[in-house]
């Protein structure tokens, strides 16, 4: 090799050297949306480039089915009167990659939806129909009330054993520009389907019928459902903020990718770890003895409304024992539970301020209703406190004292026979769990 050529590689080599270290490395002009920068620096101010043409926003007719699922328990059997059913056996149970594709307002017609109850170790159990309903519902109205923003307006709802309506107030001034008209109206909707999914609950207690026949009572307040009705409202909520609601195709497949996600951010657990788990609450949150519709299948209800949810899990049910070890071990790698907050405020203006909803009594006139259900007779979501308390009255005198607590109730430190209703014989595991550590 001449001394020439050596000198001139060397020569080229050093101006590549320098020429590497003064450019830049990424090359990249992939587009930003402004908005998501927004959202993680907690600054949810609506860029003039990215205003909204209200015209533009989508209108999709509002979701009228509700999705047939699911009592509280695994290897449900079912009675017509006194008599069984024979060959009916619903397992309930799943693992997440068994919950099939998401389709809107898909009800009775959706079964290959595959919806069930999966447990996770940070949500508890999981009711899958309760997110799609509420997560559609949720779709509906952020959608609907972005469009008529920033002005009062009225939703007139699909009717629910009662007529429902969505008053809207006029938005204070300020209030559309500081915050962005999604972020309003997926907050206004969040509370507004948070406050419906409250009302579903109240009006299956009260004997209302989705499915003219089959009563749905045993499910009312199901331990499960408040916190799976908050998972789906926020599910929705994110898809609309991401701008994923272009058609309902669109809609359709942002939903079976941010559900997938959830189950595995809450550690959903396999079909058999699932069982395990609702075997242990055998005869303390359910009664493998009862059949469907038996109210008293359902042996615990969740009556908390406040935010944020709280989820019920199986290991504090399972205090002692070696059942409560296995079910710690079961979950041992799992982040902390994870409560879900339902939306109050926007910003310092309580939600309940800016709207309100009213209920009017048509063909459905309950008895025992503690506001006198008379057709034309109107409430709001105001009256659900005293609602709540008729219920609970009820409740204890149904399925007895502490039938709204995750443990029974117990005297100083020992079981107590009246926790549980006299119908329900605990298994020897469930008789376990019944001592405070």
């Amino acid at each position: 090799m001449s001394t020439r050529f050596f000198k001139s590689h060397y020569l080229f080599g050093v101006l590549l050297l320098l020429s590497s270290a003064c450019a830049s490395t990424w090359k990249s002009k992939a587009a930003i949306d402004p908005r998501l920068v927004a959202r993680a620096l907690n600054d949810p101010v609506e860029l003039p480039t990215q205003r909204v043409n209200p015209a533009s926003i989508p209108v999709i007719k509002p979701p009228v089915s509700i999705r047939p699922c699911c009592a509280f328990g695994m290897d449900l059997t079912a009675k017509l009167g006194e008599v069984p059913v024979p060959g009916y056996k619903n397992g309930n149970l799943f693992g997440p990659e068994e919950v099939g594709p998401h389709g809107y307002d898909s009800g009775l017609t959706g079964l290959s939806e595959n919806n069930g109850l999966v447990y996770t170790c940070r949500g508890g159990f999981i009711d899958t129909a309760h997110i799609r309903d509420n997560a559609d519902r949720t779709l509906y109205l952020a959608l609907e009330i972005a469009r008529q923003l920033p002005g009062g307006f009225t939703i007139n709802m699909p009717e629910e054993a009662v007529l429902r309506r969505v008053i809207v107030k006029p938005l204070p001034p300020g209030v559309l520009e500081r915050y962005g008209r999604w972020t309003v109206a997926t907050t206004l909707a969040q509370w507004v389907n948070y406050q419906f999914s409250i009302w579903h609950e109240i009006a299956t207690w009260y004997g209302w019928q989705s499915i003219k026949g089959f009563s749905e009572r045993l499910s009312a307040f199901s331990l499960e459902d408040l916190y799976s009705n908050v998972l789906g409202e926020r599910l929705a909520a994110g898809i609309v903020l991401n701008h994923e609601t272009s058609s309902r195709e669109a809609y359709d497949r942002a939903m079976d990718a941010w559900t997938r996600e959830a189950l595995r951010r809450l550690s959903a657990v396999s079909k058999v770890d699932a069982r395990r788990a609702m075997q242990s609450v055998d005869g303390l949150w359910w009664d493998s003895k009862k059949r469907i519709p038996d109210n008293k299948l359902v042996l615990r209800r969740q009556l908390n409304l406040a935010s944020p949810q709280q989820p019920w899990l199986v290991v504090d049910a399972a205090t002692k024992g070696p059942v409560r070890d296995e079910l710690k071990q079961m979950c041992a790698k799992a982040p902390p539970p994870l409560p879900l907050s339902i939306p109050e405020q926007l910003g310092d203006q309580k939600i309940e301020e800016l709207l309100r909803l009213e209920f009017e009594f048509s063909g459905w006139l309950p008895e025992g209703f503690p506001i006198t259900a008379q057709k034309g007779t109107m409430f709001t979501q105001a009256e659900f406190p005293a609602i709540m308390k008729d219920i609970r009255e009820k409740g204890e005198k149904e399925l007895g004292p502490g039938f709204d607590q995750l443990r029974p109730l117990r005297d100083e430190g020992k079981p107590v026979a009246r926790a549980l209703p006299a119908s329900s014989a605990p298994t020897a595991v469930a008789l376990r769990f019944a001592h405070r550590p």
